[in-house]
């Protein structure tokens, strides 16, 4: 897109942006920052330079970015009748816990175990886009943590391969942790995960 004005933008924005698609396309990408985008480009003034989309969106996720040094990311996977349909949930904030982003998604037919691990993935995810130094995961999967942590050894075969790819994406963050706590302070990541799920009725 070449160079058009803030008002056309958010037109074209408004008509043709899917932004679930965008998202789940893009793991850098969350709502957040579309509607800074959109901010932006409402409180531009009249007469201004004409704004090059490509550069606006790039300067926007960069800011986005640099605002973050530490995350806390609550996880959570459902499974209606383990194995059933699953759905899984991440809600990542800031280290004043301040909510960054909410993110759910149908995975399918799975076990909890699996979605709870899928929800993981994502979070690492989402972890790396973001460029941070710091990570504090939180989970009410005690299975997960512990298996994580080292505690338990992984031994179920549909789960071994989620454990890997998830081990190999956390060596791309200096310094993350993981904690068990409990189903009330996962609330907000349980209420996502089972969105997820309701998303495909």
């Amino acid at each position: 897109m070449e160079n058009i004005s803030s008002q056309a933008l958010a037109m074209l924005i408004a008509k043709y942006l899917d932004t679930e698609k965008l998202i789940k396309d893009n793991p850098s990408v969350t709502k957040e920052m579309i509607n800074l985008l959109l901010q932006n480009i409402s409180t531009s003034k009249k007469g201004e330079k004409p704004l090059n989309a490509s550069s606006s969106l790039t300067n926007i996720h960069q800011r986005w970015k640099k605002e973050f040094g530490e995350l806390i990311i609550h996880t959570d996977g459902a499974s209606r009748g383990n194995p059933g349909k699953a759905g899984i949930g991440v809600a990542i904030y800031d280290k004043d816990y301040n909510l960054v982003a909410e993110i759910c998604s149908f995975i399918g037919e799975s076990t909890n175990n699996v979605a709870e691990y899928q929800a993981m993935l994502l979070a690492a995810q989402k972890a790396i886009a973001y460029k941070v130094k710091k990570v504090i995961f939180k989970t009410d999967s005690e299975l997960l943590v512990r298996q994580l942590n080292g505690l338990y050894r992984v031994k179920n075969p549909g789960l071994l391969p989620l454990y890997k790819e998830l081990t190999t994406l956390l060596t791309k963050i200096p310094s993350w942790k993981i904690q068990h706590v409990c189903r009330e302070e996962n609330a907000c990541a349980d209420a996502l995960a089972n969105k997820g799920i309701d998303s495909q009725k």
